[in-house]
């Protein structure tokens, strides 16, 4: 089969509407929250946007609005779409946690966030499931956020007709799976396990942004080995070098590939990783969360 490979170069388009269906906005419910764990919730969410607001990369924060709603399946947490003067800036996946707790996901900074919608109906005009973008973003989609790993995060789309498609969280663009595919995908990933990170994650200790490269420019994982585990210990400093690494994982009985430019980290309390990769802005996910089901090259 030939395998179908996530682009993230990013396509210029016009967006001809600001306008998102109640569909794509509401989703499909949330965790019911008590007033108590509702402020809990938005407490943290602030905490977390103040502080990396700091940042260079994220200035833009400082001013933004938090807007909540719940990912699936099973609905145990939130995507935060931070937006500033009705545009979005970036986003942030948090978890729920067994003990009442909160756990940052993953995050990151740019106008295409994670579960954009206006990305969703540029990609499905573009697929030619509708004619132009005020025709698909008029439409009552029939949609689900489902994320189960930065890995396998999609949009689930129940056309009409009845079939069902999976769209990228952050391209939108189709992926060439099944139900029964996505189910056994959800049972292959090494999830990890959800604590509360809150108190971990406050500051953080330091940061590095790279230039964006392309990563197809070489391909290492077709005649390298990856690095080893003793090498991975040294990922910072190899991004402090300017090296450029990619990270590739296969999915899906090999037939999606999915390959990352990594260009930067974030370092926070305690040693917590987050590993930044050029994907239509700049996204924030933690090595630990990755590096069981994923390889990094040089």
């Amino acid at each position: 089969m030939r395998k179908w490979v996530v682009l993230y170069t990013a396509v210029v388009m016009l967006i001809t509407s600001s306008q998102t269906t109640a569909a794509a906005q509401g989703g499909t419910g949330g965790p019911t929250l008590k007033t108590e764990a509702r402020t809990a919730l938005q407490q943290q969410v602030q905490i977390w946007q103040q502080s990396l607001s700091k940042q260079p990369l994220f200035e833009s924060w400082q001013d933004a609005n938090p807007n909540i709603v719940p990912i699936g399946p099973g609905l145990h947490g939130w995507l935060v779409t931070l937006r500033l003067d009705n545009k979005p800036v970036g986003y942030m996946i948090i978890h729920a946690t067994q003990d009442g707790g909160f756990a940052l996901g993953e995050y990151g900074v740019g106008d295409r966030p994670a579960f954009d919608p206006n990305t969703l109906y540029e990609s499905l005009v573009r697929q030619g499931f509708y004619e132009t973008y005020a025709d698909a973003a008029s439409r009552k989609l029939k949609l689900e956020r489902n994320y189960i790993h930065p890995l396998q995060a999609v949009w689930k789309w129940t056309a009409p007709e009845g079939d069902i498609y999976y769209l990228d969280a952050w391209t939108a663009e189709m992926l060439p799976i099944d139900e029964q595919q996505w189910q056994q995908q959800t049972s292959k990933l090494n999830k990890p396990l959800i604590q509360d990170n809150a108190s971990l994650i406050k500051q953080l200790s330091a940061a590095r942004t790279n230039r964006a490269f392309d990563p197809y420019e070489r391909m290492p994982w077709l005649t390298k080995s990856p690095l080893t585990a003793d090498q991975m210990k040294q990922l910072p400093l190899l991004l402090d070098r300017k090296t450029e690494i990619r990270f590739t994982a296969e999915l899906y009985d090999e037939s999606v590939l999915f390959v990352w430019p990594a260009v930067g980290y974030h370092q926070w309390d305690h040693n917590n990783l987050f590993v930044a990769f050029d994907q239509l802005g700049t996204r924030y996910v933690p090595l630990d969360t990755l590096s069981s089901d994923g390889r990094f090259y040089r």
